[in-house]
């Protein structure tokens, strides 16, 4: 019994740092994922006002279904890009990237990402403002209707994500040194969460 407890000690001291590559996340840290967050928000909160104040200002049916629209062309053509590239030169089996494939192509293809990830978030938030005052004829961001415009679009998310096994996706800086697959949620055995677990200590 206390060769098992020795092991599992050890597993738990290396073993998981070695095959999960897991670095313990002490106090020094913190700082560091914080100010990612601060930065993280400060992106997204930028590029939204940008938007409120040019897409279709005076029209926010049209700024939300503009957003939508651009949002999803602009994930289908940024990942669908890398996509094909990794593709192509997985089957050519090349040791390197292409020589025009530059850190800062590489960049751009990730801030089109990263700003479509903002404009599908922008449409679906003020699809559900629009939808609410269209329905309950009160307008979502009013005292007292935040909190049922709040719950509403919370709790069908919520079951609509874990419909998907998907719920990790709503993971975001600080967060996101931190994700865990969903697959984490349905493991029954120890090779079966390490498999989940690996994204969670990286």
């Amino acid at each position: 019994m206390s060769h098992k407890k020795d092991s599992l000690k050890n597993f738990a001291k290396t073993g998981v740092t070695k095959r999960l590559g897991f670095a313990p996340l002490g106090v020094t840290s913190i700082p560091t994922q914080v100010a990612i967050g601060v930065a993280s928000a400060s992106y997204w909160r930028g590029m939204w006002y940008i938007l409120d104040d040019n897409l279709f200002p005076d029209n926010p049916l049209y700024s939300a279904v503009a957003s939508l629209g651009l949002g999803s062309f602009g994930l289908a053509f940024g990942q669908g890009v890398i996509a094909r590239k990794a593709e192509y030169y997985a089957r050519k089996e090349a040791s390197k990237l292409p020589f025009y494939y530059t850190p800062i192509a590489r960049f751009v293809t990730l801030y089109c990402v990263a700003t479509s990830c903002v404009l599908v978030w922008r449409g679906a938030w003020m699809g559900w403002d629009i939808a609410y005052e269209k329905i309950i004829k009160e307008s979502a961001t009013d005292r007292g209707h935040l909190t049922k415009s709040g719950i509403g679009s919370h709790v069908l998310a919520t079951l609509g994500l874990l419909a998907f096994g998907r719920f990790s996706s709503v993971l975001g800086p600080p967060a996101k040194v931190s994700i865990m697959k969903d697959l984490a949620f349905k493991a029954t055995t120890w090779k079966q969460y390490s498999k989940a677990a690996k994204w969670f200590f990286k």
